[in-house]
């Protein structure tokens, strides 16, 4: 069976993603740095409501895994091709860059004189936590992913009708750990750091599985066209995007009260909220991703999906421009301020999007750093 036709529209999601992944990097210490100063209401705001990143990558993880492998019969060689791919372009990067990042954290803080035992214990376990930096526990996250997919791969080529089911099923298993986690965490049963476990984001990579398994008869409803709004479709992406618009800005007050009226109110709102904001973000972006794709070859579609490609690697390098950039002395009032956490997005993004598509051009083995290299336009090809 051929390889399905490729959605380039997929690299301008990844592209608005990976914003809104240094977004929040890039305002990461504002707000304890601004809280009771006029700036602080809007980066507070800039640093919520990009919250919607993370699931919006792993959504988009479930949509071009069963994308691609729905019509696929599972047999050990194309589970082999599968991991071993997944072992070259994905576990290789992040271990290289777990290294990396290990020697960054044991310079900055001047800690080489430890054990060499103790040294490789803390090593070991920061590969397994996916925390030798503060973002690789997104790659433990996928690895879950990876390793579940062939038993929901097999369960929706069994019962294809599941995956109609199959959001409210992730809904289910993801709110019922969320519960359990709360209340038993609260009667001390168990601490678990729920960040790091992929059932919490199960709603999002099981949207993007039944997205992808219906994206034929679905792509009328998700992709605005002239055609969509005369058929009175419009209505109804209007509503998306309000809800969207809502459920974000519900999602940053709470945290706003929180901090500046110490208001205290059942975590499970905020729970709620952001989980209601980012699965409603996954559909808006990708009807985002199409509009500005479907505004032609422009500069800015042809750059938003050459950063959409090199998204990964940026994801792996930005936090280290990121900390050298805030080793510069910077001086000044608000305006300053403001301009030099504008200068930090503005770094990670191009800093990094410069390094990695250099990379790729020039270094045959690129693949070790930052993964499969960005893919040519074809006709057909995977996604």
């Amino acid at each position: 069976m051929g390889n399905k036709e490729r959605i380039p529209q997929l690299d301008i999601f990844r592209a608005i993603a990976i914003f809104a992944v240094l977004a929040i990097h890039a305002t990461s210490r504002t707000l304890a740095e601004t809280l009771d100063t006029s700036m602080f209401h809007p980066f507070l705001f800039i640093n919520k409501f990009s919250q919607f990143a993370v699931p919006s990558f792993v959504f988009l993880s479930g949509f071009v895994l069963f994308y691609n492998y729905i019509d696929r019969p599972l047999s050990g060689k194309t589970l082999g091709k599968f991991y071993s791919r997944r072992l070259v372009y994905i576990i290789v990067p992040y271990v290289v860059f777990s290294f990396l990042y290990f020697i960054l954290k044991m310079t900055s803080g001047h800690t080489w004189d430890m054990p060499l035992g103790d040294m490789t214990a803390k090593m070991w376990k920061y590969l397994w936590t996916g925390t030798a930096y503060t973002h690789l526990y997104y790659i433990i996250i996928i690895i879950q992913f990876y390793l579940l997919f062939p038993l929901m791969l097999w369960c929706l080529q069994k019962v294809r009708r599941l995956a109609a089911w199959a959001p409210v099923i992730g809904l289910a298993l993801q709110w019922g750990f969320v519960l359990l986690n709360k209340y038993m965490t609260n009667h001390g049963y168990w601490q678990l750091s729920k960040g790091s476990l992929a059932i919490t984001y199960f709603s999002y990579f099981l949207l993007g599985a039944a997205i992808a398994v219906y994206y034929g008869p679905l792509k009328k409803w998700l992709i605005p066209s002239r055609e969509g709004w005369r058929s009175g479709k419009g209505g109804v992406w209007i509503l998306l995007w309000l809800l969207w618009a809502a459920a974000g800005i519900i999602h940053v007050e709470l945290w706003f009260n929180n901090y500046t009226k110490k208001t205290v109110i059942n975590s499970l709102w905020y729970e709620g909220f952001s989980n209601l904001h980012a699965l409603l973000s996954c559909v808006v972006l990708l009807q985002l991703s199409f509009l500005l794709y479907g505004a032609g070859r422009s500069l800015l579609t042809r750059m938003l999906i050459s950063i959409g490609a090199c998204s990964f690697g940026i994801y792996l390098l930005h936090p280290a421009l990121l900390f050298i950039y805030r080793k510069l002395p910077f001086h000044g009032g608000s305006l300053a301020y403001t301009a030099a956490i504008a200068g930090g997005w503005l770094v990670a993004l191009l800093g990094s999007w410069l390094v990695v598509a250099l990379v790729f051009r020039y270094v045959k083995p690129a693949w070790v750093l930052f993964g499969s290299a960005p893919q040519k336009p074809k006709t057909k090809a995977m996604v």
